[in-house]
């Protein structure tokens, strides 16, 4: 009982102690305001009296913009595969094939693929590196234009030209056998009809028909065959016709063949030589 009475009269001591009035001399202990806000900012962290704004919303805003580009690549996808389920391409990893044989294409979306010959003495075919050394030439010229293959042979040059980006091929040959070799080639490449056509004529012919039906176009190679009416050709190109105003002629023959500087409305700007076979490059007149 003696113990218990002497726990009561301290407890009773000590809450007297604590709900006492202060003296006259002593201050109430009261927290002051600023010091509890910076304690308050210290733990939590949260809200930013300057701006009244969160800090996350203000560390968000000083970032700086490179932040955002490594948040997209964390989400960015490391597999090959684009948006629509496709495999996407790089130049990278493209390995194109290796150019072997003259009947292979040297350039562009049917690159490597290979061409129907033709076993007769007659034909003769253009060398990969002399068409090479053509296009080159002619890149810019040639995407987006219209392309004339006079005496096409088994129509490699118009088929390379389409390759490149060309819009119509148009191959002209007086054999029947080259033009169901075209038409086979064209079938091989996968170029629908509108991009190539085959005409089965003799050259001059065709330059009359098409000049009445006024059609041009802007790239005309012409690689002669042997028996060919060279100079009655020539006649036609001199006159400016099926050749468009800013358009350029293209004549291959022999090394050893001399090549006027002009003819008629057509100016030539360059000669390339490779072996026994050179190309003269004309444009017209300006």
């Amino acid at each position: 009982m003696e113990n218990r009475r002497s726990t009561s009269n301290f407890s009773k001591a000590v809450n007297s102690e604590r709900f006492s009035k202060p003296s006259d001399n002593t201050k109430p202990d009261v927290p002051n305001n600023r010091q509890f806000v910076r304690e308050f900012l210290k733990k939590e962290d949260k809200f930013n009296s300057k701006n009244n704004k969160t800090t996350s919303e203000a560390k968000r805003k000083k970032a700086p913009q490179n932040s955002k580009l490594q948040k997209y690549k964390k989400f960015q996808s490391k597999s090959n595969f684009n948006p629509r389920g496709k495999v996407a391409k790089s130049s990278e990893n493209i390995v194109k094939p290796k150019i072997v044989s003259d009947l292979q294409i040297t350039d562009g979306k049917h690159i490597g693929k290979y061409l129907q010959g033709s076993n007769s003495p007659k034909t003769r075919q253009t060398s990969r590196h002399l068409r090479e050394s053509l296009f080159k030439i002619l890149f810019k010229t040639v995407r987006g234009r219209r392309f004339l293959d006079l005496c096409a042979g088994i129509g490699t040059i118009g088929i390379e030209a389409v390759s490149r980006g060309s819009v119509v091929s148009t191959f002209v040959d007086r054999s029947a056998k080259m033009c169901s070799l075209i038409r086979k080639n064209l079938e091989i490449c996968q170029i629908k009809k509108g991009h190539g056509e085959v005409f089965e004529m003799e050259a001059v012919p065709f330059l009359k028909q098409m000049s009445i039906r006024n059609r041009r176009w802007d790239v005309i190679y012409f690689d002669p065959a042997s028996g060919a009416n060279f100079e009655e050709v020539l006649e036609y190109f001199k006159r400016g016709m099926a050749i468009e105003k800013s358009g350029i002629l293209v004549v291959e023959h022999h090394s050893e063949m001399f090549s006027p500087e002009s003819l008629g409305v057509l100016k030539r700007w360059r000669v390339v030589t490779q072996g026994e076979n050179s190309l003269s490059f004309y444009e017209k007149k300006r």
